[in-house]
């Protein structure tokens, strides 16, 4: 049961943090860090939630108390990431543009920006566990099922914007005047 529950909160995690690929009509958009992406955890602290779960009193507290630390950390890792890429925004314009430039500076803040990237990973990891340590089995069954008809309505819900959004694209561009030649 335990271990059903953590495949599925990781399958959920996994489906909310990713990204389709981009196509080549779309502008780039930003990246989405862990920590903003995280719905499952921001969705176990709503009060619906934790009602229906049956999460109350001391065991709602400890779960707050928790996230919030976990908030702090990524918060921190967050600001480090934007520092660090503004300061390789800075050396690749140097290196860009300089044949021969130097590169070790540029590839030290990118190592750093990954070992960053790779604490969020753990701090998403680290918001399940507390989930699974803070509820009990019974909490776990309930919130899995919460979780998973969430998950599948999110995946359903964004399948059919990426789809409206192809096809208003395709309208517009079929209607557009041909080009003089």
């Amino acid at each position: 049961m335990t271990s059903r529950f953590i495949i599925g909160l990781v399958v959920l995690a996994a489906a909310a943090f990713g990204q389709p690929p981009q196509s080549t009509h779309e502008q780039p958009r930003m990246s989405r860090s862990l920590n903003r992406g995280n719905w499952v955890g921001k969705h176990v602290l709503t009060k619906e939630f934790m009602d229906k779960v049956g999460i109350q009193g001391e065991q709602a507290a400890k779960l707050k108390a928790e996230f919030d630390a976990l908030d702090t950390k990524a918060s921190k890792l967050e600001e480090d990431i934007n520092k660090a890429a503004l300061e390789q925004a800075e050396i690749a314009k140097k290196v860009l543009s300089e044949p021969g430039a130097n590169v070790d500076e540029i590839m030290k803040i990118i190592e750093r920006i990954g070992q960053y990237r790779t604490e969020q990973a753990k701090l998403a990891t680290q918001r399940l566990i507390v989930i699974r340590d803070n509820l009990t089995a019974a909490q776990r069954e309930k919130a899995s099922e919460i979780l998973s008809a969430e998950g599948k309505k999110r995946l359903e819900d964004r399948a059919a914007r990426l789809d409206r959004e192809e096809r208003e694209r395709s309208a517009s561009q079929t209607n557009r005047p041909s080009a003089n030649k």
